[in-house]
């Protein structure tokens, strides 16, 4: 049991390091590409707010760990479940990663968990994990499509007497701004999931067999553990995928940067404090690049990068789930 529960532990740290490493320089690459902040700086201010972000909040962390899914039965069989998760969330985050792809960590681990679950057998919330998964994944690029379409129209609109030099100076501040904002956001949504699955594995040691695990709050020990993981991957964090979003799929300025980065936050943060639903950052961030090349001075937006984006968008929770039944199959195979 000890050694189970020191593999959630050490495979939840892995993608929390994975998840900072792949998607954290999401959060800096607009206003780095539109020159709004050195890039070291930005990726230190990275670092700083992801960690600050994994400290906060618990709302999401619950909907995860007791709505979603229903950990009960063996202990052993969930830290087993929980494992399986987190590898297979893992190995589909790096190897997107190794394609220049963005991804959601947070459609990862769900796969991941839904995967495991159909293996090893706990269930899972059909109607929660529509409304707080599958609903989001589908609304919220959406949304970061029509709001960022919507706000540069109006700020092309509002500043098109002015001069270009002042007016993507004051939209480089604002974006240098905005780039702790998403970091912190970004910590927020991404960790609390990952510590809540922390703090099952460790109620599970120590609960009664087939009793429902509820995760009434997380302690600081795994808080700091899942928040340091985060921003070591951050600090670690390479720029593959900032190339496809920001650069090779769109053609971005300073302001359509901001307006992009403005708009990923606001949806961002609606999600985390008051919806408290997982969302992905990822995705709701390139469709708001998306929305500023179809607003304004027209665009360049590229199909040939658009089409794998929304391939990984589509593809991500069933092929995290996949993967999820083919390890579970493997462990049940050799271990009777």
């Amino acid at each position: 049991m000890d050694l189970l529960l020191a593999g959630v532990i050490v495979t939840a740290v892995i993608f929390a390091g994975s998840n900072g490493f792949h998607d954290a320089a999401l959060t800096i690459g607009n206003a780095v590409v539109g020159r709004s902040i050195n890039p070291r700086w930005a990726l230190g201010l990275a670092v700083v707010f992801n960690f600050i972000g994994a400290l906060l909040g618990e709302g999401i962390a619950s909907v995860v760990a007791n709505q979603i899914v229903h950990f009960d039965g063996d202990p052993e069989v969930i830290l087993t479940s929980l494992i399986i998760a987190f590898v297979a969330a893992t190995a589909w985050s790096l190897f997107t990663y190794y394609l220049a792809l963005p991804v959601s960590s947070t459609h990862c681990l769900i796969g991941g968990l839904l995967g495991a679950g159909i293996v090893l057998g706990f269930t899972v919330n059909s109607a929660e994990a529509l409304n707080s998964v599958i609903l989001p994944l589908v609304i919220s690029p959406i949304l970061g499509f029509v709001l960022s379409w919507g706000l540069t129209a109006l700020l092309s609109k509002t500043f098109a007497a002015s001069p270009p030099k002042p007016l993507f100076r004051g939209a480089r501040m604002v974006d240098s701004v905005l780039t702790a904002s998403l970091s912190l956001v970004h910590g927020v949504q991404d960790a609390q999931k990952i510590a809540a699955l922390v703090m099952v594995g460790l109620l599970a040691v120590d609960a009664n067999p087939y009793t429902e695990l509820s995760v009434i709050e997380i302690s600081w020990p795994v808080r700091l553990l899942i928040a340091a993981a985060l921003a070591i991957g951050t600090g670690l964090s390479g720029w593959r995928v900032v190339r496809t979003l920001s650069v090779r799929m769109a053609g971005l300025d300073p302001l359509k940067s901001a307006a992009a980065d403005g708009t990923a936050a606001v949806l961002m943060y609606t999600a985390a404090l008051i919806m408290r639903v997982p969302v992905s950052l990822t995705f709701i961030l390139g469709s708001a690049i998306l929305g500023t090349q179809y607003a304004g001075r027209k665009g360049r937006a590229r199909a040939r990068f658009i089409l794998p984006v929304a391939g990984v968008w589509v593809l991500t929770i069933p092929a995290a789930a996949a993967l999820a039944i083919c390890i579970g199959l493997a462990v049940r195979l050799f271990t009777g």
